[in-house]
């Protein structure tokens, strides 16, 4: 049973501002309208930041919480799921590469069966957020690239 996926879009703006764009929890409504609040500890994003989330999937209202284990700006930013811990948890990596058109922007997650079922909701996990990963990846796609313009290259 597949229990993970990796997603990548290229996006014409820089690592630093898809990474700045994705670090905003204001935007996380806009990322993904099933998502109803996102609210880290002390308001700001980073490095063993625990987020707590709001949400509806499938009319079902949920509340999640979620830890940072990894952030590096404009780089890497990393959550594991911490509440509910069972069944099974995710842990998502966000990785931000710059190219020449602009920054190659992967969204990888991973669900660790926890408990009793935990295998079938890792499945069911992946698959539901590798098409929620696609749909979101092309939204914030098309906001960064609506509001933001690439500085042409350097030339030598």
């Amino acid at each position: 049973m597949k229990t993970g996926f990796s997603v990548t879009t290229l996006i014409r703006a820089t690592p630093g501002q898809v990474f700045g764009f994705l670090a905003d929890p204001s935007t996380a409504p806009v990322i993904d309208p099933a998502v109803i609040s996102y609210e880290p500890a002390g308001g700001t994003m980073g490095l063993g930041i625990r987020n707590n989330i709001r949400m509806k999937m499938l009319g079902i209202p949920l509340t999640l919480t979620s830890e940072t284990l990894e952030w590096v700006p404009g780089e890497r930013m990393v959550f594991r799921s911490i509440r509910p811990g069972r069944p099974a948890i995710g842990v998502a990596t966000h990785r931000f590469d710059a190219c020449p058109e602009g920054t190659l922007y992967t969204w990888s997650m991973d669900f660790v069966p926890t408990g009793v079922g935990g295998r079938v909701v890792a499945a069911v996990s992946a698959t539901m957020f590798e098409r929620n990963a696609v749909a979101q990846q092309d939204r914030v796609r098309r906001v960064l690239e609506a509001t933001v313009r690439l500085s042409p290259p350097e030339r030598d």
